[in-house]
């Protein structure tokens, strides 16, 4: 027997005013799956979450949650965890009180609430913090009291809205990890969305592409980073592209070959561990990032280039 997709969301469109938000958004997620929804600030990504969770409804299309059609289904009732990008922590409640909340709310047994609340804690490493307040927090700390929040009522789908925005590049990238690691321990699905490719790369089990409320492309993470099947797909996901001979083509900054037919000119270098390039070349300015060296002069080969449609 084919198991159940964890969460069906078929054809769903949303206007608001005169303006499509979402335009016949189609997806599933496995169970115990991360799927990363990867577009640019105002495409639609929050809506997609809100309409999941029951805080919209779509003006067409069906929600399917565990084999069941949860798109008219009460909020309270679908069984799922919102982490929004803002936290929502209460400033006038500790640690404590901000992971029970979800608990007390439900009317909970006082004895049932301090054992979720000290195991909860003790999974996302935040026994210690448990009296203060989230003023006293730093960012990663405050963003592990709000999974420990989501967490506590037991959701089996878990909805992210860019998270991690407000962290510097080095709590973002721990930070990845406790999610990973969330996935594990508690056997949950995982909607999360974002537009910060390396939240797709490494979270990611499956990627989807969303532009201008639509979704260009899904599928498994390696096929959607390494073979984009259209030249807008492709750009959001930082190839550089280009044509020649009629063809579209589409290369990766990263794939791009130091040493190679193609002859440059470097307009802008900047060492580092990996050393980034701004070039010029006869099919137009490129983007390259590379462990080599590249000298004035030198070529380069664009031989690992995807032809696009």
């Amino acid at each position: 027997m084919v198991p159940l997709d964890k969460l069906k969301v078929v054809a769903i469109s949303k206007k608001i005013g005169s303006e499509d938000i979402l335009k016949n958004v189609s997806f599933s997620l496995k169970e115990r799956e991360i799927k990363v929804i990867l577009g640019a600030s105002g495409s639609g990504k929050t809506s997609i979450l809100n309409s999941i969770a029951g805080i919209i409804r779509p003006d067409s299309g069906s929600i399917i949650k565990d084999g069941k059609d949860v798109t008219d289904l009460e909020i309270e009732k679908r069984n799922i965890g919102f982490v929004f990008q803002d936290l929502g922590l209460f400033y006038s409640m500790n640690v404590a009180e901000n992971v029970a909340y979800g608990l007390r709310i439900r009317s909970r047994d006082l004895h049932e609430i301090n054992d979720k609340v000290a195991e909860i804690s003790d999974a996302l490493s935040i026994a210690s913090h448990l009296q203060k307040f989230p003023s006293q927090l730093s960012g990663g700390e405050k963003q592990l009291v709000a999974l420990a929040r989501t967490l506590i009522t037991g959701p089996d789908l878990i909805l992210m809205d860019e998270p991690l925005s407000s962290l510097d590049s080095f709590l973002r990238n721990s930070m990845r990890w406790y999610i990973k690691d969330i996935q594990k321990k508690f056997g949950v699905s995982i909607i999360y969305v974002t537009h910060d490719l390396a939240d797709a790369e490494i979270l990611g089990d499956s990627i989807a592409i969303l532009h201008e409320g639509s979704i260009l492309d899904d599928g498994e993470k390696d096929r959607i980073l390494n073979h984009p099947k259209t030249a807008e797909t492709a750009r959001i996901l930082g190839y550089n592209l280009y044509s020649t001979g009629g063809r579209n083509y589409a290369i990766h900054p990263s794939m791009v070959i130091v040493g190679g037919p193609v002859k440059v000119r470097i307009v802008y270098g900047e060492t580092g561990i990996k050393h980034n390039y701004l070039i010029e070349t006869e099919f137009g300015k490129l983007n390259v990032v590379t462990d080599q060296i590249l000298n004035e002069g030198d070529g380069v080969s664009l031989e690992r280039s995807i032809q696009l449609p």
